[in-house]
């Protein structure tokens, strides 16, 4: 049965006194483990109005640094009001709210952010504003899966079975939409994000209790979701834009998911149906100045959402239902802010032609995204799913790509590395297939997708690797995305370019890396203080492209060199600790942009 919240008018249980109606913050130094959520409770029962529009803000305040956060709070049933809050620095927070009640104004508390072991947010690298990345963690590109996770019923052990196989093959988000498409759960029903109709702002709890329960068990397994509050035809919304009630859900969708490290929002689908460009605009500028810990929010645009680009979004929503490498390379290049391929890629959704794939064509798909620069990418259901939607308790089954997709971030994350922050995509690398490159060559990659992938026609054959102009030797293996096994290649001399045989048809990744580092420029197998004064003894001369002095070979000793030791300082080339050099046969890339350190 569904929790009503009561009427003020029936709360004079006079049995309770009222100084257990008024009860303040309840925690005092209580650890909390970084990136985790902390809810505190206000409860009073004196409030005679709407409790879901009585507004209540906290800020929280880092005592070692002096920095805030101040986020909205949220009516919870009960009489009680809770702020839910992610300490984002170890030490001390001290809390205030603010009210216009004066009951739940003025409440103070502490408590003290220890290690929780957890990567933290997921979001644009400040470094690299292209690429995700986790906060403590390395790059990623977003693989989600669309379970309708906040409509669809299950006990929490069906739903964190389907958690635990989403972790267990590295498949990083669910997606879900607050105004549901075809109403499957609530007898038709598409507003059911409000107990009865939404023009009496009265939220439905336990629906909403229960999206706070399965945020919190996708947190604990490093998961997430992406929010989508609108849907098109019968789910849309019913309420007006910049309206008072879109405030109002704006405002509790923050408050109750802001507090949770990987979380996306977004305006919603075909968006163009109901809202226009003001609106949009609107609704991500609002949305922003709640959410203190910029959570990545846009507007799902291209295809049937319109052309409607969110002003200020923090990633970049494509509607697009195809993945062609050559259209998701265009659009990493012309994006500012990460991007995520939105209109869900079916897996054998044959009652779908147009987002029809196979599910080696969906594994094709995600290597495209890296190649293409670390795009994010979103997968529905087959035809014989409910609507295309993954199950909790049929995922396992339904979802036939998870073999292959799991190998895609640990790839990122341990062959990549740092230096995918910095990849882009470089053509003059390869022929008959596609690169992504650093821009000092520590890594390239190379992908080769074969002859029969659904959307890109290849020629398929042999792969000629560019190295001309490029010095020293290159190592290199072949990377089987099937099955994750990894086939040596003879050493590659630069300086000349190389015919290379696929092992077979079917799509591959060849990674390549020199046996030295770049910023090794004495040659002694270590990159620190020897090498650094070396660029600074030669600082602003031309010299001979290519010398000891001028690892970026552009003939002219400066900051590019020196950025060329500081990235690799402190390495050791005996033995080599990662690839230096990734071709991968897919074009991609990235921003360029790198850190810096100060050097007198």
């Amino acid at each position: 049965m569904r929790f009503r919240d009561r009427n003020i008018s029936s709360r004079v249980l006079v049995s309770f006194a009222l100084t257990a109606c008024l009860v303040g913050p309840t925690a005092y130094g209580q650890d909390v483990g970084k990136w985790r959520r902390h809810v505190t409770s206000l409860t009073n029962c004196t409030y005679s109005g709407n409790p879901f529009e009585l507004e209540i803000d906290a800020t929280f305040t880092h005592v070692p640094s002096g920095g805030t956060i101040t986020l909205p709070g949220y009516y919870a049933g009960n009489d009680t009001w809770k702020v839910g809050f992610m300490p984002t620095e170890l030490g001390q927070w001290n809390y205030l709210t603010s009210s216009a009640d004066s009951d739940l104004d003025n409440q103070s508390g502490s408590l003290n952010c220890v290690a929780s072991g957890l990567s933290g947010m997921l979001k644009a690298d400040p470094t690299h504003p292209m690429k995700w990345k986790f906060a403590d963690g390395g790059y990623v590109t977003p693989i989600a899966l669309r379970n309708e996770f906040y409509s669809r019923p299950g006990n929490a052990s069906i739903f964190n079975g389907a958690a635990d196989f989403q972790s267990n093959n590295n498949l990083l988000m669910m997606e879900t939409r607050l105004t549901e498409e075809y109403g499957l759960w609530e007898g038709g029903r598409h507003d059911y994000i409000f107990d009865g109709h939404w023009s009496n702002h009265q939220f439905d709890l336990d629906i909403w209790d229960r999206m706070e329960e399965r945020m919190s068990s996708l947190t604990d397994r490093g998961l997430g979701g992406h929010i989508m509050f609108y849907s098109d035809d019968a789910g849309k919304p019913g309420w007006s834009a910049q309206s008072a009630t879109e405030a109002l859900v704006i405002r509790y969708a923050v408050a109750r998911l802001g507090g949770y490290p990987v979380v996306m929002f977004n305006t919603g689908i075909d968006i163009r149906e109901y809202r226009n460009q003001s609106n949009i605009d609107w609704f991500g500028e609002h949305l922003r100045g709640l959410d203190p810990y910029d959570h990545p929010v846009s507007s799902r645009y291209g295809g049937g959402s319109g052309t409607y680009v969110m002003a200020g979004q923090t990633f970049d929503s494509r509607g697009d239902r195809v993945a062609i490498i050559a259209d998701m390379i265009s659009y990493f290049q012309a994006a500012d802010v990460p991007v995520s391929m939105d209109d869900a890629w079916g897996e054998n959704m044959a009652s779908h032609p147009n987002k029809n794939f196979t599910p080696a064509d969906i594994r094709r798909a995600f290597w495209k995204c890296v190649a293409a620069g670390g795009l994010g990418g979103l997968i529905r259901g087959s035809s014989t799913s409910e609507h295309g939607l993954f199950g909790f308790d049929d995922i396992e089954t339904d979802l036939e790509s998870e073999q292959w997709l799991r190998l895609v971030n640990p790839f990122v994350q341990t062959h990549l590395g740092e230096t995918f922050g910095e990849m882009v995509p470089s053509p003059s690398l390869v022929s008959n297939g596609y690169a992504l490159a650093d821009p000092y060559r520590r890594k390239i990659l190379y992908f080769t997708m074969g002859p029969n992938d659904k959307w890109d026609v290849e020629s398929g054959g042999a792969v000629t690797v560019k190295l001309t102009g490029l010095a020293g030797v290159f190592q290199g293996f072949w990377f089987d995305p099937r099955t994750g096994d990894e086939t040596p290649i003879a050493d590659l001399t630069g300086g000349t370019d190389y015919i290379l045989n696929l092992p077979s048809e079917d799509d591959w990744v060849l990674l390549l890396r020199p046996e030295y580092l770049p910023g090794d420029l004495n040659e002694d197998g270590f990159v620190g203080q020897d090498d650094l004064d070396i660029v600074l003894g030669e600082w602003g001369d031309s010299v001979t492209q290519g010398s000891a002095p001028d690892p970026s070979g552009d003939g002219f000793v400066g900051q590019d060199d020196l950025d060329v030791v500081l990235d690799d300082w402190g390495q050791s080339t005996q033995p080599i600790p990662e690839p230096l050099c990734l071709v991968m046969l897919l074009a991609g890339g990235i921003g360029l942009t790198r850190r810096r350190i100060g050097v007198t």
